[in-house]
């Protein structure tokens, strides 16, 4: 899936969206019969199938064979090129079959593929270039300091709490990123817990991380907006921000964030 700004979670609504639209318009088209709604539904699924397994073969050393994280897609990891054709030659094919339901199964795909043009446009646009908001937070020692480093590298940002089930999920994926990708800052911002909270659930989980400090008053979620935990937010060099992800990443969905992201600079590890 392609990251930009604000990409998650809004993208796979948008793509949900889309393809109820074209489920709705297939069976509106074909006046209530279910044939052209299926061949619908059976080409997506197909797609989103493919389009899986394409991504975790290509960052399969990534999973290091959990065979139940693979199949954890809640990561957002797919492949949209192999996806697409999977689903075309499926739909082709079905079509060839039902030729009674073409009409209605092309009108529903011209209808899924434009509100998705139309939505992705629309999610894309009026948002002015954000940057790495002038807020200070507090070291581990209580000392306050600023978020930007000024060593001349991205910055990833991570929000997070001890209390939050998918934080704690994928804090040991970033803690070992932030050890193998030493071409990007990975910074740990604590949300609204205490000093003695923070080091309890580090040393309980033996985490090591740097960059690791905390915001009481939670002033870095309101400068960005940030309304659940984890948000995980990319900036370049120079402090804009590139792309917001909520929700926990896998191995493999953070890797792939980081080579599109900083391709010019982060020589993603090989595994």
């Amino acid at each position: 899936m392609s990251i930009g700004p604000y990409s998650f979670p809004v993208a796979p609504l948008i793509l949900l969206l889309s393809i109820g639209i074209a489920l709705f318009v297939a069976r509106k088209a074909s006046n209530g019969a279910a044939a052209a709604e299926t061949t619908i539904l059976y080409s997506v699924v197909a797609g989103l199938v493919v389009s899986r397994l394409a991504f975790v073969g290509q960052y399969l050393p990534a999973y290091r064979g959990d065979l139940l994280t693979m199949l954890d897609f809640r990561d957002l990891g797919f492949d949209l090129v192999p996806g697409v054709v999977a689903g075309g030659l499926v739909l082709l094919g079905m079509l060839a079959k039902r030729r009674h339901v073409r009409r209605a199964a092309v009108i529903a795909v011209f209808a899924g593929c434009t509100s998705w043009g139309v939505a992705t446009a629309f999610a894309d646009t009026g948002k002015d270039a954000a940057f790495l908001p002038a807020v200070k937070v507090l070291d581990m020692n209580g000392n306050p300091q600023p978020l930007a480093y000024r060593d001349g590298k991205p910055l990833v940002m991570n929000l997070w709490a001890s209390w939050c089930g998918p934080c704690r999920a994928e804090m040991p994926v970033l803690a070992e990123a932030q050890r193998d990708f030493a071409q990007v800052d990975i910074a740990f911002i604590n949300q609204g817990e205490s000093e003695a909270t923070v080091n309890d659930f580090v040393t309980e989980h033996g985490l090591v991380l740097h960059h690791l400090a905390r915001d009481p008053t939670l002033s870095v979620a309101r400068a960005v907006g940030a309304r659940a935990f984890p948000t995980t937010l990319f900036y370049d060099r120079s402090g804009k921000l590139l792309a917001v992800h909520l929700g926990p990443f896998s191995r493999a969905t953070f890797e792939q964030a980081l080579q599109r992201l900083y391709a010019e600079s982060a020589a993603v590890a090989q595994h």
